[in-house]
């Protein structure tokens, strides 16, 4: 995630992002701008954050394959096209139309369009960061209220038919579930008013981040092996396995002061003794 804030952090603060944005704001309407830019930001960075995926679940190559959470669960294309599909459902029918409800709502609370006032690096980076912290904490309580018995079963069992979660599913809910879920992603945002622009880094940077953790693929290059406070793949991965416990989207910090990573941690320590006795062995 890192990687990825950086890049898009430099490219949305470079010379050329300023000329490709005035070109913008000449040729599109604000209404076009913030409804069918965000909208756009949304489906291309979904479909382009899957794209690595999907080909390590098709060629299932072995260097690769070897960092599968559940080795050997890999979906049909049969359900993956059925997905699919699903997904781009929600995408036009039901994140579309909240889009255009609640552009209204970020024109009043300060979002800006303007060439003059695209943000810093510092203060895109800065922004994000925030962003992700404000969807974390919503993320959590919301999603840990859809483990209820009513919602899990009414809402929430929709996005659980995959206990082996793989990247084109990240979005494969109930229409309510998107919509709850979807608040605290645009929570940050409504209260900053950020830069056009940083709305859309920011709804790129969290689409992949959704699809990683659904993903399936512990990658030696996951920001997790790093960075013991972000949740990453494997944590989420367990979330589906046993329908409980690992609630965040990000970061582990919720889980672990609210207890609800007790059987995932207990894991993982007998994982490590494991690995430490076959070393001695």
């Amino acid at each position: 995630m890192i990687t990825e804030l950086t890049v898009l952090v430099l490219a949305a603060s470079s010379p050329w992002a300023h000329r490709w944005w005035v070109g913008l704001c000449d040729r599109y309407t604000e209404s076009q701008m913030i409804i069918g830019g965000t909208f756009i930001s949304l489906v291309a960075g979904y479909a382009l954050g899957c794209v690595p995926y999907v080909l390590f679940d098709w060629f299932r190559w072995q260097p690769v394959a070897v960092y599968k959470v559940q080795p050997k669960r890999y979906v049909s294309w049969r359900v993956a096209v059925e997905t699919s599909a699903y997904v781009l459902s929600l995408f036009v029918f039901v994140m579309l139309p909240l889009i255009v409800v609640g552009s209204g709502a970020l024109f009043l609370l300060g979002v800006t369009l303007d060439p003059a006032r695209i943000p810093s690096a510092t203060t895109i980076a800065m922004q994000t960061v925030f962003f992700f912290l404000v969807e974390d904490f919503g993320n959590y309580w919301l999603h840990r209220a859809l483990h209820t018995p009513w919602l899990y079963q009414n809402v929430h069992r929709v996005h659980h038919e995959h206990d082996a979660p793989f990247a084109l599913a990240a979005t494969y809910a109930h229409p309510i579930e998107v919509i709850v879920l979807g608040l605290p992603t645009f929570a940050g945002p409504l209260l900053v008013g950020p830069h056009l622009l940083t709305l859309w880094v920011w709804v790129l940077l969290r689409n992949y981040e959704a699809i990683d953790i659904h993903s399936g693929y512990e990658l030696p290059y996951n920001l997790n092996r790093f960075l013991p406070w972000i949740a990453g793949a494997e944590h989420h991965d367990y979330h589906h396995a046993h329908y409980s416990g690992n609630f965040a989207s990000v970061f582990v910090w919720c889980d672990q002061v609210y207890g609800t990573s007790l059987g995932f941690d207990a894991l993982q320590e007998r994982k490590s003794a494991a690995a430490k006795l076959g070393k001695m062995a």
